[in-house]
């Protein structure tokens, strides 16, 4: 009797702690998002290379496009998508990815039309280790030079009717223009499930 009036004060706490999920306000819910112990950013190095993949939860964007009016339509449009930024710099902030090394104009015509129209294909998404997912939008920030690091914006549709991603999740991209290989990363369930609710 003592066992089992021990095993379900256990299963008490433990179900006290999973229902206490960490609630914040905008700008704090944003550095959560952006902190990389989360789990939800992660970077890559690789020969002078750093590549920054950052989950972008739907109320993540929202509060970063900061447009109140459209808020719940824009919600609808993102629901059942997981999205995602991916940032390309030198180590050393030395100069813009699409500058690196460039041999003549046509070179940087050449890459600044890859991540223009090409680089989507370079991209899935492993989702439950199951679903491979191909992009259904993507944006590259054309930032004209003005800061060492360029970034491509990715969403893909979830499978079956989830509204928000609930398993793990492994973006890869191919990097065809300074030929570092497959950078892959992956952003756990648990951490997906640690994500605060935002209070507004």
């Amino acid at each position: 009797m003592k066992k089992v009036i021990s095993l379900y004060g256990s299963l008490l706490v433990i179900l006290f702690f999973i229902g206490c999920k960490k609630s914040l306000k905008g700008h704090e819910y944003v550095g959560f998002i952006k902190e990389e112990k989360n789990g939800l950013k992660k970077t890559v190095a690789i020969d002078g290379w750093e590549y920054t993949i950052q989950y972008r939860p739907i109320e993540y964007i929202l509060l970063q496009e900061n447009d109140d009016k459209g808020r719940e339509k824009r919600k609808q449009e993102l629901k059942g998508t997981a999205c995602f930024a991916i940032k390309i710099k030198r180590a050393d902030n030395s100069v813009s990815p699409l500058r690196y090394n460039l041999e003549s104009r046509d070179e940087y015509d050449k890459r600044l039309n890859y991540f223009l129209n090409g680089a989507a294909k370079d991209i899935k998404l492993l989702y439950n280790q199951t679903d491979t997912l191909y992009p259904i939008a993507y944006e590259f920030e054309n930032n004209y030079n003005l800061t060492p690091e360029e970034t491509m914006l990715v969403g893909f549709t979830l499978p079956g009717k989830e509204d928000a991603p609930k398993e793990d999740m492994q973006l890869s991209f191919s990097d065809q223009i300074f030929k570092n290989g497959i950078i892959k990363v992956k952003i756990k369930k648990d951490d997906l499930n640690n994500i605060p609710n935002l209070i507004d």
